[in-house]
């Protein structure tokens, strides 16, 4: 079968930090992380599942924000594959994890009447994640915030390069993100030793125009790491916002 879309899968980068303070941001994937999910459909709890009976030893932690902007956490204990349910209140989510890979496909979703599917954490992934975690504006009179993090687009196919492919930005409601791509498959370059998520990697030009991989070709196994900029005004009022990059390309 040809390169298909579930084949394409972003995943995380070995530093992707969730504060002001951590540095050497990026480096080489991390197939643990993954970050991409379906985010919450209205405010409200979460239950947790897996799809073999045997995992039962695995604590799933879910961290988000309530209604009021606080982040908070709440951790379930798997019950195979029965649903268990939480109490905590999300009105987003940041990040889940896991306490250790599942043997099963472990699903995440709300409990609403109908409930929603948040993300299947298929096995040997054990974080899922957002970008930019607790990023936020300087209040109004400070100086504009640039944030950057390092993900992956990777062609997971046994055999199949994607051909011609390109990274290109679907989706920018508030108009603040851009996107630069590594020079090389694979690689693991990071923005400097000593420097925190708000200095730009060296080297990138940042736009939100649509860019062919390294080489052109995305191989199997391949993974082409994309940087991603937001840049926050002072006074910029917190958003509940999806940002989209698009992988395409053409496969026999």
């Amino acid at each position: 079968m040809p390169v298909q879309s579930s084949d394409i899968v972003a995943y995380g980068s070995a530093v992707m930090p969730e504060d002001d303070t951590t540095t050497n941001i990026g480096g080489a994937i991390d197939a643990a992380t993954r970050v991409v999910f379906t985010d919450m459909q209205a405010t409200g709890t979460v239950g947790v599942y897996s799809s073999d009976a045997g995992d039962t030893s695995q604590t799933v932690t879910i961290t988000g924000r309530d209604s009021s902007g606080v982040i908070v956490t709440e951790s379930l204990s798997l019950n195979g594959t029965t649903k268990v349910s939480g109490s905590q209140q999300f009105e987003r989510i940041l990040k889940i994890t896991l306490s250790a890979a599942a043997a099963g496909t472990v699903t995440v979703e709300d409990n609403q009447a109908t409930p929603n599917k948040i993300v299947d954490i298929e096995p040997g992934v054990t974080t899922i994640r957002r970008c930019f975690y607790g990023a936020s504006a300087d209040a109004s009179g400070g100086s504009v915030r640039r944030f950057y993090e390092k993900i992956f687009v990777k062609n997971t196919h046994a055999t199949l390069a994607l051909l011609n492919a390109q990274v290109s930005e679907a989706s920018d409601p508030p108009g603040k993100f851009a996107f630069a791509l590594e020079s090389v498959l694979n690689g693991s370059d990071t923005n400097g030793t000593g420097n925190n998520r708000l200095v730009a990697p060296s080297g990138y030009t940042f736009d939100s125009n649509a860019k062919a991989v390294a080489g052109g070709n995305l191989g199997p196994g391949d993974a082409q790491g994309v940087w991603i900029e937001l840049t926050l005004n002072p006074g910029d009022a917190a958003q509940k916002v999806t940002y989209t990059i698009n992988t395409s390309g053409t496969s026999a």
